[in-house]
């Protein structure tokens, strides 16, 4: 009985950090990538999924308009079916690519679960600025 009971206890916790795990390794990775220049409608970065997984990280450029001013990107996360969730990336977040006339945000990091379903959008925060692209990194368990 008492080996019985020592086992038990040496399985469980061998097996308990991986039940808890967030990512397991058995995802499957994607990325996606869109391109917006209206602050009026939003395009689907990853449009409506099924199953359960997350997303892992958020890269945005955006070009000067005739101006000089740049687009601000907002993603939107809906998370399960659920209600926007957003993030501004604004201009003070970026860093200037003098040599192309593009600012990028670089990799923000996230790890933003879901269980049943994403979508993710972006669109400009305001009139002002040119086109802005936007990566999105993300996996399927």
């Amino acid at each position: 009985m008492r080996k019985a009971l020592v086992a038990l206890f040496v399985a469980l916790v061998c097996v308990a950090h991986v039940a808890m795990a967030a990512d397991d390794g058995q995802t499957q990775p994607k990325y996606n990538t869109a391109t917006n220049n209206s602050h009026i409608t939003a395009t689907d970065v990853i449009a409506t999924t099924n199953g359960a997984g997350n997303v892992k990280g958020v890269f945005c450029s955006s070009a000067p308009d005739g101006s000089g001013n740049l687009s601000i990107p907002v993603v939107k996360f809906y998370v399960n079916g659920g209600s926007a969730q957003s993030v501004t990336l604004t201009n003070g977040f970026l860093s200037t690519d003098p040599g192309f006339l593009v600012q990028y945000t670089g990799w923000v990091p996230y790890n933003v679960r879901f269980t049943s379903s994403i979508r993710v959008t972006i669109q400009k925060l305001a009139s002002t600025g040119a086109t802005m692209d936007c990566a999105v990194s993300w996996a399927l368990d």
